[in-house]
């Protein structure tokens, strides 16, 4: 299923590749970065041959990434525009608190670590042409995170390992024409990876657990069409 989710990606790239552009400034590139709010994790699983649940709160981090697009031809006239792009992103969260259920009520103490995730998507974005210099647009995306997770908390006890998961995500924003070839843009992206999936470590014992990571982020960026 993994292999399937990265080889579906890669070949969503290649055909957005595959396509040469008709005309001067179809194609652009695009850098952001900004805020990423990560809600707290559930991990649960049988641990000690026992159902249990390992809850991670994370701290506010950060959100980096680039994209390549371009207008999609037949679909690049009229008030809506669509076009379809490729993006590389990648965030990370520091964590603030471990509470593991078996152990009762309160927190684990000396909580540290973070959970980085890397990601691949496909876009398929909609602007809204206003016959002025701002453009909302809305969006949709589906590909691949590369979850990174290092928790440690108690005497020695750690969650950690790196998974594939299928991720998704939408995205709200609006853009600000500077010239014929450059634009600034701000937006705000949810993105949520699917059971992905850890190991937590305890005195020799291991046991897999898992549970859906969901981030908002606020982003600025810069575009350039070429």
């Amino acid at each position: 299923m993994k292999r399937t989710i990265t080889l579906t990606t890669m070949a969503l790239a290649a055909t957005f590749a595959a396509h040469a552009p008709a005309a001067a400034q179809d194609w652009y590139g695009q850098v952001f970065g900004g805020y990423s709010f990560a809600d707290d994790l559930d991990q649960s699983g049988l641990i000690g041959g026992a159902p249990n649940s390992v809850r991670t709160d994370l701290d506010d981090g950060y959100h980096l990434g680039f994209s390549v697009g371009r207008s999609i031809p037949g679909l690049d006239t009229g008030p809506v525009r669509l076009r379809g792009e490729i993006e590389l992103s990648y965030g990370e969260n520091d964590v603030d608190g471990v509470n593991f259920s078996g152990n009762g009520p309160g927190a684990e103490a000396n909580p540290n670590g973070d959970i980085s995730t890397t990601y691949l998507f496909g876009n398929v974005l909609a602007d809204f042409q206003t016959g002025g210099p701002v453009t909302p647009y809305v969006g949709a995306g589906l590909g691949v995170g590369f979850v990174d997770q290092s928790i440690g908390y108690g005497n020695g006890v750690t969650i950690s390992g790196s998974d594939e998961a299928f991720a998704a995500q939408l995205i709200a924003g609006a853009s600000y024409q500077v010239n014929d070839r450059t634009a600034l843009f701000a937006d705000a992206r949810y993105i949520r990876s699917f059971d992905v999936e850890g190991i937590r470590t305890a005195g020799g014992n291991s046991a897999q657990v898992s549970d859906d990571l969901n981030t908002v982020t606020l982003n600025v960026g810069l575009r350039f069409n070429f």
